[in-house]
């Protein structure tokens, strides 16, 4: 494929997005989670063998984080929606 197909197709992914199913996003979401957390681990880890617990160590705090983030956002929504 040519260099102007493949743009044109990455192109038209951004103007027409997919549409996934709510509950498919927080599935799309760990492979770019555990790929953040091991291209971090991977620039701060001293030695290879420390890498495996490192990556997994922080892909679960990054989730967790963004679940605690999560909640505390759908809790205020719930307080906005009774008082205001």
């Amino acid at each position: 494929m040519s260099a102007s197909v493949v743009s044109l197709c990455l192109g038209w992914l951004f103007v027409h997005p997919l549409s996934l199913p709510a509950g498919a996003r927080f599935w799309m979401m760990l492979p770019l989670v555990a790929c953040v957390a091991t291209v971090y681990r991977a620039c701060r880890a001293r030695s290879p063998g420390d890498l495996p617990k490192a990556t997994v160590l922080s892909f679960v705090t990054i989730i967790a984080g963004m679940a605690a983030i999560a909640a505390g956002f759908y809790v205020v929504h719930l307080l906005a929606k009774l008082y205001l």
